[in-house]
């Protein structure tokens, strides 16, 4: 099944408003729809990226964003690590082991007080204290915990202020347009049946809540105040 159609699928049971066109014989596969969900602390974007398209296929990340109103500008980035940067990350543990066996601090390999989270994954930031107090959310923990190959990024909206995009966001399986354009001629029934068994509701109910998670996590507590 197309994005089109799998978001189609998610707005029909979860609601929101839907910008998007029924796959055709004409349809446009670069053409990706988007869903505006409504949240008590700010709408909510569902919608997709195209990372690749070319003769290997199209590739996509599905993408949850909102926004959060902080103090200053704050960037985040949480994400699963390459297999070149896990080995790196590897041996910088190990150096960070040895140093604090003979009572040395060392920020080789920080994991900003989530070592569960840290463990595969690369985290950056521009704030590593108030992120301390961020990575401790339980909700954004359990999230990131069942969903490894999820990922998180928070940054600024533009250069002055206070707005800040929250980002969720992942890969999506290859599209197969060819079973697409034959779906479109089954039953309403049969798209609901192939929707329901795809798995798509289940992945994009878990990236919608991280976003939320994330959200309230960096605005749950106030920034601390910079040394200049």
């Amino acid at each position: 099944m197309s994005w089109n159609e799998c978001l189609y699928w998610y707005a029909r049971e979860r609601g929101g408003t839907y910008f998007g066109m029924w796959p055709s014989g004409v349809f446009d596969p670069d053409s990706d729809g988007a869903l505006l969900l409504e949240d008590p602390k700010g709408p909510v974007l569902v919608c997709a990226q195209v990372t690749y398209s070319g003769q290997y296929g199209t590739h996509r990340d599905a993408i949850v964003r909102t926004r959060a109103e902080l103090e200053r500008p704050y960037t985040l980035r949480v994400k699963k690590q390459s297999s070149l940067r896990e080995g790196v990350n590897t041996v910088l543990d190990g150096l960070g082991r040895g140093a604090r066996i003979f009572g040395k601090k060392t920020d080789l390999s920080p994991d900003y007080g989530a070592p569960e989270l840290a463990d595969g994954r690369g985290i950056k930031t521009s704030e590593p204290e108030f992120t301390r107090w961020v990575l401790q959310s339980r909700e954004l923990k359990e999230l990131l915990t069942a969903w490894p190959d999820f990922r998180l990024q928070v940054g600024p909206t533009g250069p002055v202020g206070g707005a800040h995009l929250v980002e969720a966001r992942v890969t999506l399986e290859q599209d197969e347009m060819a079973d697409t354009l034959l779906d479109q001629f089954g039953t309403e029934q049969d798209g609901r049946a192939n929707y329901q068994a795809s798995g798509f509701q289940e992945q994009l109910d878990a990236l919608v809540e991280l976003a939320k998670a994330a959200r309230d996590a960096v605005t749950a507590w106030p920034m601390p105040m910079k040394m200049p």
